[in-house]
């Protein structure tokens, strides 16, 4: 089963959000401003520009609301941890090798070898 870590966030978080929020919602306007002045052949990259004005906007303000409702409940999730204790397929057979490695140079015994070895081979793979 997955574990989730949880970060509480420091005091001027909530105040930024608020700022980043008011901030969203004051420029979001500005978009259909830079549409209606614009003339001629300025007009479709006006467009264009005042498009991408307004998302941006909208995924600030939403962000916001999103990270307030969180740093409202007190934490915030980083990261969801998995109970697979971390190690791949890589990982396994680099063990062996180090463990061979270990053996050849003389550090550790044929009897550690071989114990270390059936230890390894019994965790699951």
């Amino acid at each position: 089963m997955a574990r989730k870590v949880y970060l509480k966030p420091p005091p001027p978080t909530r105040t930024i959000l608020w700022a980043q929020l008011i901030l969203g919602v004051l420029f979001l306007p500005l978009g259909l401003v830079f549409v209606s002045i614009s003339e001629g052949e300025a007009r479709p990259f006006v467009a264009i520009f005042s498009v991408i004005w307004v998302v941006g906007c909208i995924a600030i303000i939403v962000s916001s609301i999103k990270t307030l409702r969180l740093v409202k409940q007190g934490k915030i999730e980083i990261a969801e941890l998995s109970d697979t204790g971390g190690e791949t397929e890589s990982d396994f057979a680099v063990r062996l090798r180090d463990l061979e490695a270990l053996r050849k140079d003389g550090l550790i015994s044929e009897a550690e070898y071989q114990r270390k070895r059936a230890e390894i081979l019994q965790e699951k793979w």
